[in-house]
């Protein structure tokens, strides 16, 4: 027997005993992994302890994780420790909405410091991290000038497996703080740290123009530039699998006129949007796709118990029928030796959360009254 009809007997005895197995030809390269030297020749035909083999490990299927809002009034320690649980789901790459720092100043030297924070807590995700432009992180000239010094652009596209992702910009251009007004903003940075959004908001109101800059910081802002751009993105990459357009402020809600016209560029294909922003999650089917505000990794977030309030990661599967999402709250990714938390949040205690530990001196839970 010659090399090549030998090699031709084992193909065909090799998609035989696939087909013994109940797998049919279009699934032989996913399950060719699969073995089994179990004896099952006195059982019925085709009874086995199992469903069925078409495994879901198409090498066209992906998965990432997204991570969203970490200032706005971050919770220290949160997250890192986040991010941690980000490594156990061991994602292909980490896609976000932007808020790292708490930014809002124009002090150079202080953003910087922020930034070096960031990047030594990013430092431990063992998968890449795509970043996107939050209003904390752009607030200003001088902040949009090291953004442009760290990352290049403030919004860009790339192709993952034939899936398209764009980034984009609501902070273009970010809003202009008049110098004269500069200290009266950073007393009400403070005053909003000490005493919460209305109070600062009421400050505001008493000095002129001060109310106005403060309204506008919270309004998505696409340049006509970008919007083109994006469009001109869109229109060139008519033939991938899917599109995932990320952004910070959720511009359908506020009605801006340059993000409904990439919207309508968007029309007809298979797409998503995510942004965050507000910190609580609302879901929204817009011309019959998902839009997604998610909530929050570490920012300030109202109570849980009677809003859409959350810390949590994005988990999104990519498949020939488009993504899968599954929101994980972050409280309930446990390690192998992590404790299970009975109270949101008790996992984190001590040097991550700023509150109380409820587990005893033996590491097991106390009963909390």
């Amino acid at each position: 027997m010659n090399l090549r009809i030998a090699r031709q007997v084992r193909l065909v005895g090799f998609a035989f005993v696939v087909n013994l197995w109940g797998c049919s030809a279009s699934n032989i390269n996913s399950q060719a992994s699969f073995h089994s030297d179990e004896d099952f020749s006195g059982a019925p035909e085709a009874a086995r302890p199992w469903t069925h083999l078409k495994f879901l490990n198409d090498p066209d299927d992906f998965q990432f994780s997204i991570i969203t809002d970490r200032t706005g009034g971050h919770r220290p320690g949160v997250f890192p420790a986040i991010l941690k649980k980000v490594n156990l789901l061991r994602p292909e790459f980490v896609m976000s909405v932007g808020d790292y720092i708490e930014g809002y100043v124009t002090d150079k030297q202080v953003l910087s410091s922020e930034w070096r924070e960031i990047d030594d807590m990013v430092d431990q995700l063992e998968a890449p991290l795509f970043f996107v432009v939050g209003n904390h992180d752009v607030a200003n000239d001088e902040s949009a000038e090291l953004w442009k010094e760290r990352s290049g652009r403030a919004y860009y596209h790339f192709l993952y497996k034939n899936v398209l992702f764009i980034a984009l910009s609501t902070e273009d251009p970010p809003p202009a703080l008049a110098p004269e007004l500069e200290k009266d903003w950073l007393i009400n940075l403070e005053l909003y740290k000490a005493q919460g959004g209305d109070v600062a908001m009421e400050r505001a109101k008493t000095i002129p123009g001060l109310y106005e800059y403060a309204q506008s910081i919270f309004l998505p802002a696409i340049s006509d530039t970008q919007r083109d751009w994006a469009t001109g993105v869109v229109d060139s990459h008519p033939d991938v699998r899917w599109t995932f357009v990320f952004l910070h402020k959720p511009a359908w809600e506020y009605d801006n006129a340059n993000f409904a016209l990439i919207e309508k560029a968007l029309e007809g294909r298979g797409y998503t949007v995510l942004a965050g922003h507000k910190h609580d999650y609302k879901h929204t089917v817009r011309q019959g796709q998902d839009y997604m505000r998610l909530a929050t990794t570490g920012g300030d977030m109202g109570d849980p118990a009677t809003s859409d309030s959350m810390d949590h990661i994005t988990w999104v599967s990519m498949s020939d029928e488009g993504p899968v999402f599954a929101h994980l709250v972050a409280t309930g990714i446990l390690a192998k030796d992590d404790i299970p938390a009975f109270i949101p949040g008790a996992e984190f205690c001590g040097e991550y959360y700023n509150i109380t530990c409820v587990y005893g001196e033996s590491n097991r839970p106390v009963p909390v009254n």
